[in-house]
């Protein structure tokens, strides 16, 4: 017999996609406790796979590289998280889970910034950090990873949601941050230790920003920019929208600006949002 967080532990490490795992639990009466039979059936062909797996090994693995776990059936779960679509089933954790508690702001942006987007950026943070809010992202390049390191720099809080495992940080270039990050704040990932990064993983890690976040604050986006898919989580459950006017002609502003005609808030000071999210 197996409890849920134990299935649902091993079944993460079966290398699904986010649609593949809610077929699989679609398919269970979700009790207590889980007996083979049941499991085999619902698995299929990937039940060797799952078999061969030693739940007291990984468990053991995680301890060793400090990460811990929260399934969506434990009381610490985010309730946040709990009412999006497909919720990550468990989340792996390295560092301060009890960030979650606080106020958080997303802040996202461009890959290819600007000057003028890292100067803003730069020019928000220390005043938000100040107030006690932590700054969540995705540890990509550009605005994302500028503003990790800008909360960090100003003695703030900050939170970075991976699109691959929590040892398998990517970008590789980023791996030093992330694992300051992970060491005094918070990484987060729906992906197991050493997973790696797919493209199909990035727009389920934009979910989760989105939905832990009190609000999104938007740098740079040109007007398709995957930073937008951030937005439209954030929008389903309520949250407010802040953008950065920027250049009408500067292609990384397109979607910045028509988010404001939208009716996302327009920034220029750090009391734009804290009135909203405080």
């Amino acid at each position: 017999m197996e409890n849920i967080q134990d299935f649902l532990l091993k079944l993460h490490y079966l290398d699904l996609e986010v649609h593949e795992r809610y077929q699989i639990i679609n398919r269970l009466s979700l009790t207590d406790e889980l007996n083979i039979s049941i499991i085999k059936n619902v698995l299929g062909p990937l039940f060797k796979q799952y078999e061969a797996l030693d739940i007291s090994k990984l468990k053991e693995e995680l301890s060793k590289e400090k990460i811990g776990f929260l399934t969506i059936f434990d009381e610490a779960y985010p309730e946040k998280l709990k009412v999006i679509y497909h919720a990550p089933l468990l989340l792996f954790y390295q560092g301060d889970i009890n960030l979650l508690k606080r106020k958080i702001l997303a802040v996202i942006g461009a890959r290819k910034y600007s000057p003028y987007g890292e100067k803003v950026t730069k020019y928000l943070i220390p005043d938000l950090v100040k107030e006690g809010i932590v700054i969540i992202s995705g540890l990509a390049y550009g605005i994302d990873t500028i503003a990790h390191k800008t909360a960090i720099d100003h003695g703030g809080k900050t939170i970075a949601v991976l699109g691959s495992g929590i040892s398998n940080i990517y970008p590789p270039e980023h791996e030093e941050l992330g694992r300051l990050i992970g060491k005094e704040y918070l990484l987060l990932s729906e992906y197991y230790p050493h997973a790696k990064p797919y493209k199909t993983h990035f727009p389920f890690r934009n979910r989760i920003v989105g939905a832990l976040s009190d609000g999104v604050l938007v740098i740079e986006a040109k007007e398709r920019s995957g930073t937008l898919i951030t937005c439209d989580y954030a929008l389903e459950q309520g949250k407010d929208i802040f953008a950065v006017p920027n250049d009408i002609f500067n292609t990384n502003s397109i979607g910045t600006n028509n988010l404001i005609k939208e009716g996302a808030y327009l920034v220029t000071n750090a009391s734009d949002i804290l009135s909203r999210v405080l």
